[in-house]
């Protein structure tokens, strides 16, 4: 028998996260460029963002060279940036006192990547029109927190902490962390599910 979803925010009544979701408006727009595979992944932040910040388009595929959609966004914005960690890509710096060349760029749209790092990888070299685009990749922000799926890329963060820093870095704020609400309850509702035992055994970082 199916479960009974919520009609707020789509997630089973038991994990629902309508009292911690958040309404932010982002310094720019934002553009998700989703692997298809992360539509099957129960505990994908995408959705999140969805839910909790404007304005925000999400285009599904791998292959985008010929999407309508999205060439058409691309068009109507001049000051694009790619945040995915290229060789050439430019810094993005969390650290205190390092925002000030964001106000100058004036971005006004930001593409992500999501998807593992492999596919996200994938999505890179299958859409050769993206190396065009001025690239970014961010530095000195906190430790990923995404608890219950496993990296094994050194710095890996999920695509919503990954938003939430870089909306940070371009609004000068910390107002972004707000993100991080619904985002944690998620995550402690999976834990508690799991059991403490299963997630000391699969997640759990050694401090060894």
């Amino acid at each position: 028998m199916p479960r009974k979803l919520c009609e707020s925010c789509g997630r089973p009544l038991n994990v629902c996260l309508c009292d911690d979701l958040v309404n932010l408006k982002a310094p720019c727009e934002v553009a998700i460029l989703q692997h298809p595979s992360e539509l099957k992944q129960p505990l994908a932040t995408v959705p999140i963002l969805k839910l909790c910040l404007q304005p925000l388009e999400i285009f599904v595929g791998e292959d985008f060279s010929e999407h309508i959609g999205l060439h058409a966004l691309l068009a109507r914005h001049k000051n694009i940036r790619v945040l995915y960690p290229d060789v050439d890509a430019a810094q993005w710096s969390l650290d205190t006192g390092s925002q000030q060349v964001a106000v100058a760029d004036n971005v006004d749209l930001l593409l992500v990547i999501d998807g593992t790092w492999r596919k996200a990888k994938r999505i890179w070299l299958s859409n050769p029109f993206l190396h065009g685009l001025d690239c970014v990749k961010l530095t000195g922000g906190p430790e990923g927190q995404y608890q219950v799926r496993s990296t094994t890329v050194e710095g890996g963060i999920s695509t919503l902490e990954a938003v939430a820093q870089a909306c940070n870095y371009l609004s000068q704020s910390n107002e972004f962390d707000e993100l991080y609400k619904p985002f944690k309850a998620m995550i402690d509702m999976q834990i508690k599910k799991m059991g403490p035992e299963v997630f000391k055994a699969h997640y759990e970082k050694s401090n060894d």
